[in-house]
């Protein structure tokens, strides 16, 4: 696994803190779906994401 920090789908952003996870918009809309794209984000920016669904 690389040592390297991923850059933030949003704000294209390269922190230590950014997270590949499930999209956190699609997660909010349709929480039974079981396979939401996994994208990497920041926290601002996931919380944003969240915030916008």
């Amino acid at each position: 696994m690389s040592n390297q920090p991923l850059i933030c789908e949003e704000c294209g952003q390269s922190e230590p803190d950014v997270e590949a996870m499930p999209d956190p918009f699609s997660t909010a809309l349709y929480p039974e779906e079981p396979d939401h794209r996994q994208m990497p984000l920041c926290p601002p920016c996931a919380v944003r994401r969240f915030e916008d669904s």
